[in-house]
């Protein structure tokens, strides 16, 4: 029988727009994801966009005690950063796939034309950021 590991509390927290409604939305979600996966999440852990933003006060309290914060967008509509801004969150570091990283987004309905490749590239990207953003 193998048991769940509750896991530590981590040092970096990402907002991923994770829209999944275009190419770009997804890639930051699954990203993030991978992320996660290679670095552990006593390093880095996904906040719950849609929690924070309606109030939750567990999540609320929670992304209080993290020490660093990244928001990841899609795209140039820049998404999860002005909804988190109405909410007064300011994030640490930003990165968007379409200014930054010069993805294309492909528009509605393209939710799953991404590679692995371009999953690899955006994770490495967000990777690297967190550790400009840890020095």
């Amino acid at each position: 029988m193998t048991t769940k590991q509750i896991p530590k509390f981590p040092q970096v927290g990402i907002f991923a727009c994770f829209s999944g409604g275009s190419n770009t939305g997804s890639l930051t979600g699954i990203a993030a994801l991978e992320v996660v996966r290679r670095l552990g999440n006593e390093t880095v852990g996904i906040c719950s966009l849609p929690a924070t933003l309606n109030q939750i006060p567990r999540q609320s309290a929670l992304v209080k005690r993290i020490e660093k914060l990244i928001v990841i967008d899609g795209c140039h509509n820049g998404c999860a950063r002005q909804l988190l801004a109405e909410a007064g969150i300011v994030p640490s570091v930003y990165l968007n796939l379409e200014t930054d990283l010069h993805f294309s987004k492909q528009g509605p309905f393209s939710s799953l034309a991404f590679t692995d490749e371009e999953v690899n590239q955006v994770a490495d990207a967000i990777i690297a950021t967190i550790e400009k953003c840890s020095t």
